[in-house]
């Protein structure tokens, strides 16, 4: 994070601060609001992001400004007003809203701080073009949740979120194991699927062996559920492309009775996607859970 912050600090002064401060004061905030205990996954997540891009623009040959600016904004706007997810604006909206008012007067040209607001938005409105930092930074923020970073981060959130390991495999697992899978097609630039197609096997055999444990252990025993939707969908690009692949871990078996799981699953929009949800519902006796994502974007 060194460069990154070195390198806003040569163009603005005080702008990398007065962003971390920002998130800080953000999830500071929501923690409050909601009873829990402090912490600073936001701006954890968010250096990450900025970091990535940062490479991502190194091994692309352009510019880093723009990008990283856009990164340490793109989720300022997460916890508004304390809260999470709780109204119809998306949070790139919030984020352009906050960017908009700490970048005017910062000394940065006007025409740049019009670039970010741009990227920020193009993040979620696909009736926006999806450019330059925007690209970057939508590849810089999947990258993130792959590899051993991404397995990291997945047990970080879970831990604040206060769930244990089988909890949290079968509420979050399949949204990583599908984003997995997707991520080298998820990928705007020529650097970013490089380092998808590195990274998402990395993924994919960390949870494979993790599993694997779990069941000869006699802890829990998975299954994995492969959806194929067979149908056409948009890029972000505006092409059609055929076919999308989501995959559903769940327990084999009912953790009350034992009994047999029945899994449905249902697509409903959201404010900024579409999400599927699965639901595992016991034949026996009255277990239920779901897990829910946001199907892939494609680029």
């Amino acid at each position: 994070m060194k460069q990154v912050r070195s390198a806003l600090e040569s163009r603005v002064p005080g702008l990398y601060a007065n962003i971390e401060k920002a998130l800080i004061e953000a999830e500071a905030r929501y923690n409050a609001q909601n009873g829990q205990a402090p912490s600073e996954f936001l701006l954890e997540h968010t250096r990450r992001t900025a970091a990535i891009a940062h490479k991502i623009c190194a091994m692309e040959g352009v510019d880093s400004f723009l990008p990283t600016v856009v990164a340490l904004y793109h989720d300022a706007g997460k916890f508004h007003e304390g809260l999470y997810h709780q109204d119809r604006l998306p949070e790139e909206e919030h984020a352009a809203l906050l960017a908009e008012k700490m970048l005017t007067g910062s000394g940065l040209e006007r025409s740049d701080i019009e670039l970010v607001l741009q990227a920020l938005r193009a993040l979620y409105d696909e009736r926006l073009p999806c450019l330059g930092a925007s690209r970057i930074v939508q590849d810089a923020d999947r990258l993130e949740k792959l590899g051993a970073l991404g397995v990291g981060a997945f047990f970080t959130k879970a831990t604040l979120r206060g769930r244990g390991l089988v909890d949290s495999l079968v509420h979050t697992l399949s949204r990583e194991l599908t984003y997995a899978q997707a991520a080298p097609r998820s990928m705007f630039t020529a650097s970013g699927k490089r380092l998808a197609l590195e990274q998402a096997p990395r993924t994919l055999v960390f949870f494979e062996h993790l599993l694997e444990q779990l069941e000869s252990w006699g802890i829990a025993a998975f299954e994995r559920h492969k959806i194929v939707l067979d149908e056409d969908f948009r890029t972000r690009d505006g092409a059609m492309v055929r076919g999308m692949e989501v995959i559903v871990a769940m327990l084999r078996v009912c953790p009350d009775c034992e009994g047999s799981l029945a899994l449905t699953h249902k697509r409903a929009q959201g404010v900024k996607c579409e999400r599927f949800t699965a639901r595992f519902q016991c034949v026996h006796c009255s277990y239920a859970s779901e897990t829910s994502l946001c199907l892939p974007l494609l680029a």
